[in-house]
């Protein structure tokens, strides 16, 4: 995003996220600060040896500069050269909206970006919420942990980035519509809305079959067996057996063949509905081996798998440094912007270390350069007017070719489809699969379904409306018609005859092609960066592979929960009593889709710019470890051979209380968090002064009897419904969130004020209702569309290659396209 000036005002973790990710794809970003100094500069302070130093400052703050703002100066005064305003608001929103007004009137050209929890209207538009309310807001952790246990956190505040990452893509939408059009926006990103869209399924599910998603521990739930965690004797091993020959491979891993013997077991929620039974034995077996000896054997038969990686162990992973993924600052102590990428102290003295930008783009990415200190950054090498691509042209007028399967790619295809793109999604007529069970088998497991009761296995995965396949189920899968929206569908084999030649044809019209199969996928697919710049010379690639296309695991199989194992994700998660935990969606699924929504959007403004071609290696485990990026800073700068930090549960080191407390009624849950002393004040107004003791007043005595104060603090959550409590925290100022199942989410008075749920079901359908967008603007277009059938769009895309009716219908008889699966 060169020649983009970025103001950031926020002083939240999800705007500096926001700003960090548009500042490694080239922008040039001012972080606003008061007097004081941010108040990011005291979290995750972490002692050197040579003085304390914030990893989390260090970490969102890299590549950016810092100016001292006057709390009196206006925001249209502070805006005047620049092109991006970040703001994050909390709370009152309405002294902040008249200031925003002003600066718009002023500024026409100005983007001004908003980020609060709930959205500027509805009923919960002035209620505050930290990271571990996010987790709690949006659904996630009603789906963490232990059926039998309080819910999970994941293990850092990583939606809260997720929440940032969505703005950056919200920004780069209006900075695209302002260079084409000269008018500014307002991006309005409420956390509630960027989080219903971090889901995978769980919406889905129950918007289809009235079915809540729950908590399955370390297992993947409800349609795939094995996807889950196991104990080994010296660490735990995450197992990914999900197709037919995964399944196969595995039991011969394992010495089970007997297995094999069992029909039933082919189908992938058969097996998690026997999940007990086959654990039993999995276990068994893990239990016998170390880590390295059973990912050895289950990688020898083709069984994705990976080790739970601790954040250690990925500081010294040979992937990440054949790849030159860290940053290292030269010494902790070192002046602001000595930085180096890739390179050891100086003497083999140990440095921190700092993710790399999530993907390098080519002729884009930056220097790395290190946090600033108040104040400083501004070294006169900062650009004195705009300079905007002059080829940037409407994303309205953007051609995506897709290649991708599962979440992560197609995610990012389809948040560039809602913001206009004309995004072509090209499938194998056997992609959404070859067929159903027969018709017999699915009436009688149908018998007796009722509405709210999980679908029997052998339609479960499907996620059928009303869990009704049709006769057309390859264009009603639930789970596939969510990710799918706002694209156009072309079913092509390319191995057919003519399939090349319709794949050369359409590439020359391209802007972009985007896949996320492993490397040795784009190899046989025939769709190499240097395959397609042959087609055409000035295309855009973005690869997104699960390891990145170079380095030793570079030809992983990789599935999300495998991810989460790799990245280290899991390992910070859990109780203080447990071993890891994975998330209970494929979260790094949603975090590379994401990050490579960034991604494509900075490459194509740098394409603008330059009119040269622009290639991009993006690796999902580097853009999971960047969500957790200041945790990793920390853990480089422990002393060798120090011990791993506990896991905390919902627990922070940067407030006390904070926590996960039981409320009336089954499964019932609330978070609240208190940052300082004048929260806890309000906390003891409404627990009752006589409940506290006098000695709680400062944090450090909060940290030291945070299990005296739960105890406290349950005696008063447990006797009121969750949502009635949070609004009383609320009320007093105290930053709460009743820990919300997709049910609640779908109903909540303020989901459904905001609309947050959209029906794009196709003409003469059911309505089928998904989350919409997950931000708001002023002026920039989007234009969501129901998702293609299979095919839907053959004859469209092939007559504007120039096709003949003829032609095409000489295609369909060499079944090079088709529009349903193969008899």
């Amino acid at each position: 995003m060169r020649g983009v000036r970025i103001l950031d005002l926020s002083d939240g973790r999800a705007g500096a996220y926001c700003a960090r990710l548009l500042a490694m794809t080239g922008a040039e970003v001012v972080v606003g600060e008061p007097p004081e100094g941010s108040r990011l500069r005291q979290s995750r302070v972490v002692d050197s040896g040579a003085g304390p130093v914030s990893a989390a400052w260090e970490y969102l703050r890299a590549n950016t500069a810092s100016v001292v703002v006057d709390p009196g100066t206006s925001l249209a005064e502070l805006a005047r050269d620049v092109d991006v305003v970040v703001l994050d608001i909390h709370g009152d929103l309405t002294r902040a909206e008249a200031e925003i007004l002003s600066a718009r009137d002023m500024l026409p050209e100005l983007v001004v970006t908003v980020i609060t929890p709930y959205g500027f209207t509805g009923p919960k538009s002035a209620w505050r919420a930290g990271p571990l309310e996010h987790w709690a807001l949006g659904g996630h952790m009603s789906l963490n942990g232990e059926p039998d246990r309080h819910p999970l956190p994941g293990g850092g505040p990583w939606l809260t980035h997720l929440v940032g990452a969505t703005a950056a893509i919200g920004i780069q939408a209006a900075l695209v519509h302002a260079a084409t059009t000269g008018r500014g926006d307002l991006v309005e990103i409420s956390a509630l809305e960027a989080l219903a869209n971090a889901h995978q399924w769980s919406f889905s599910l129950y918007t289809h079959n009235g079915v809540s998603k729950r908590r399955w521990g370390n297992r993947f739930g409800e349609q795939h067996h094995p996807l889950a965690l196991y104990e080994c004797i010296d660490g735990w091993v995450c197992i990914a057996a999900v197709s037919v020959h995964q399944w196969e491979s595995f039991c011969i891993a394992m010495d089970q063949v007997e297995l094999l013997a069992r029909d039933d077991f082919y189908v992938p929620a058969v097996r998690f509905d026997h999940a007990d039974e086959l654990d039993e034995i999995i276990s068994a077996w893990a239990a016998t081996k170390t880590v390295a000896e059973a990912v050895a054997v289950l990688q020898a038969n083709q069984v994705p798998s990976g080790p739970v990686a601790s954040l250690d162990d990925m500081l010294a992973s040979p992937q990440l440094a054949a790849r030159g993924y860290w940053a290292h600052l030269a010494a902790a102590h070192a002046p602001a912007g000595d930085a180096r990428q890739d390179e050891p102290g100086a003497g083999g003295v140990p440095t921190a270390r700092l993710p790399g930008p999530p993907a390098h783009i080519e002729g884009a990415t930056l220097p790395f350069r290190r946090a600033p200190a108040l104040g400083t950054g501004l070294d006169g090498t900062a650009s004195d007017g705009r300079s905007w691509p002059a080829g940037a042209k409407p994303l309205a007028g953007v051609r995506v070719i897709e290649f991708t399967i599962a979440w992560a790619g197609p995610l990012v295809c389809r948040m560039l489809g809602d913001l206009g793109a004309d995004v072509i999604k090209i499938e194998h007529p056997t992609a959404r699969g070859l067929a159903m069970p027969p018709a017999e088998m699915i009436l009688a497991e149908r018998g007796g379904w009722e509405w709210g009761q999980l679908p029997g296995p052998l339609s479960r995965n499907g996620i059928f409306l009303n869990n009704d396949p049709g006769d057309d189920w390859f264009n009603r899968l639930g789970h596939w018609n969510k990710m799918n929206r706002s694209k156009r569908g072309l079913c092509l084999d390319l191995k057919a005859p003519g399939g090349r030649d319709v794949l050369r044809k359409l590439v020359a019209t391209a802007d972009i092609v985007v896949n996320n199969y492993s490397p040795r996928g784009v190899r046989s697919a025939g769709i190499t960066r240097a395959e397609l710049r042959e087609m055409n010379p000035a295309i855009v690639t973005l690869d997104m592979s699960g390891f990145g296309a170079t380095g030793p695991d570079a030809e992983r199989i990789s599935w999300g929960p495998v991810l989460d194992a790799a990245s280290g994700l899991a390992s910070a998660t859990g109780y203080p009593d447990s071993g890891p935990y994975k998330q209970g969606i494929a979260f790094p699924d949603v975090v590379g889709g994401l990050h490579g929504t960034v991604i494509a959007l900075a490459a194509l403004w740098q394409h603008w710019r330059t009119a040269e071609p622009v290639g991009v290696d993006l690796s999902q485990l580097e853009t999971a470890i960047n969500v957790a990026g200041d945790q990793f800073v920390e853990a480089s700068m422990r002393p060798p051979g120090a011990p791993h930090p506990p896991r905390r549960g919902a627990r922070t080191s940067d407030a006390a209380p904070a926590g996960v407390y039981r409320c009336r009624g089954d499964d019932a849950w609330l978070t609240l968090t208190v940052d300082d002393d004048a929260t806890w004040k309000s906390l003891t107004a409404l627990l009752g002064d006589a409940e506290c003791e006098p000695r709680w007043t400062t944090a450090a005595a909060r940290h030291a009897d945070h299990d005296a104060i739960d105890a406290v603090i349950e005696r008063w959550t447990a006797t009121r419904d969750k949502h009635e409590a949070a609004a009383e925290l609320q009320a007093a100022g105290i930053s709460a969130a009743a820990v919300m199942t997709i049910a609640d989410i779908v109903h909540d008075d303020h989901s459904v004020a905001r609309g947050l749920m959209v029906d794009h079901a196709r003409p003469g359908e059911q309505p089928q209702f998904f989350p919409g967008m997950p931000f708001r603007f002023d002026t920039t277009p989007a234009a969501l569309s129901p998702p293609p059938r299979l095919g839907q769009h053959n004859e469209d895309i092939l007559t504007e290659l120039g096709y003949t009716p003829a032609e095409i219908t000489d295609l369909y008889s060499r079944n090079t396209i088709a529009t349903a699966p193969p008899a």
